[in-house]
């Protein structure tokens, strides 16, 4: 198979000379040229004449990737897939488009062969049939916005064309790879699609016939120390100043109400201020970002409140004192266009009754 991955430079050149494509003349122009701030996945680099749409980059984060085929139909209320891998550290997710005469086959192929090379082994792959019928839409569908891939401050034409991406397309492949030594190991996930057609109109139309290309990324990386532990002295000072004490020492598990160790230190804190009060009752309020479907996100910050609840009277804690609450997204902090907005908005608070 002819080697056809070249950096940026090289694709902008192409671009140059390829011929003009079917659709709105502004969707068409913003697939002609990289999203602001993207550079190329530097073990990979891109297929000759494609284009960045989309990319977002954590210094650490945690990302799950299908390690097994799908299972049940599109539109299978109970479709899953049947084995994934749950990865933390430095996550890239990068968004591409391939120019138009080209097959899944050959750009999938390129990135798998570069890869190969590189010294990665294959975890899993599939193809078509092979993958499960709900496989696609389980992997990247345009109503799971932790699925897309939008660039932070991307304009809305180059939103659309993120979620247009994949929303209806044949010969679907997929791959997880993996090198480094146990425990220490690079993961990169290659998932690729020719659209044919779909529902967002001209973008639909100016996505016709070319190859998807998703590209993530998870790189060993220690997480930063970083949290911020209030101290009962402080609980009780922000009570009486703000109304309510903002916590952001409770970690979860990703997508799970269940708290990490290392939220030990702020659970010790609140229960010093809680044995310090007598007949005070406290709401203790569960809080999301804006990712994913309002009911989902509202239904887990119940559960976190709840687990922190549990955690605080299995402490030695009395359960009337305390009442737990989930309002998800609804009373945000910050913006949550940005990932630093967003942070600030999955918290915990504690407000007096």
């Amino acid at each position: 198979m002819m080697f056809r991955l070249t950096f940026a430079a090289a694709a902008l050149a192409l671009a140059l000379s390829t011929p003009a494509l079917a659709g709105n003349a502004e969707f068409v122009a913003t697939l002609q040229q990289d999203a602001a701030g993207a550079a190329d996945v530097p073990l990979t680099g891109r297929y000759e004449g494609a284009f960045i749409v989309g990319q977002t980059k954590k210094a650490f984060d945690e990302l799950v990737l299908p390690s097994g085929p799908a299972e049940g139909e599109e539109y299978d209320d109970n479709k899953k897939v049947t084995a994934s891998v749950t990865l933390q550290g430095k996550v890239s997710r990068t968004l591409y488009i391939s120019p138009s005469g080209r097959s899944s086959l050959e750009v999938f192929g390129n990135h798998i062969d570069e890869l190969k090379a590189k010294g990665f082994e294959s975890v899993f792959e599939c193809a078509r049939e092979a993958c499960g019928p709900s496989f696609k839409v389980l992997k990247y569908s345009w109503d799971n916005k932790q699925a897309v891939v939008v660039s932070e401050g991307a304009e809305q034409v180059r939103k659309m064309a993120s979620e247009a991406m994949f929303d209806r397309v044949i010969d679907p492949r997929y791959a997880l790879l993996k090198s480094g030594e146990a425990g220490n190991e690079t993961y990169v996930a290659v998932f690729a699609a020719q659209n044919q057609g779909g529902t967002f109109g001209d973008m639909s139309e100016a996505l016709q016939d070319r190859v998807g290309v998703l590209l993530e990324v998870v790189e060993p990386k220690a997480r930063e120390q970083k949290i911020v532990t209030l101290t009962a002295g402080e609980i009780g000072s922000n009570l009486i100043n703000d109304g309510k004490a903002v916590i952001y020492g409770i970690y979860f598990d990703f997508d799970k109400a269940t708290i990490k160790p290392e939220s030990q230190e702020q659970l010790d804190e609140i229960v010093s201020f809680l044995q310090s009060t007598d007949g005070a009752t406290f709401y203790i309020v569960g809080h999301t970002d804006n990712q994913g479907k309002l009911d989902y996100n509202t239904k887990l910050s119940q559960a976190r409140a709840a687990a922190v609840v549990k955690a605080l009277v299995r402490m030695g804690v009395d359960a009337g004192k305390l009442s737990p609450k989930g309002v998800g997204p609804l009373a945000p902090a910050a913006t949550n266009d940005t990932e630093e907005g967003r942070a600030l908005n999955r918290r915990v608070e504690m407000v007096r009754q």
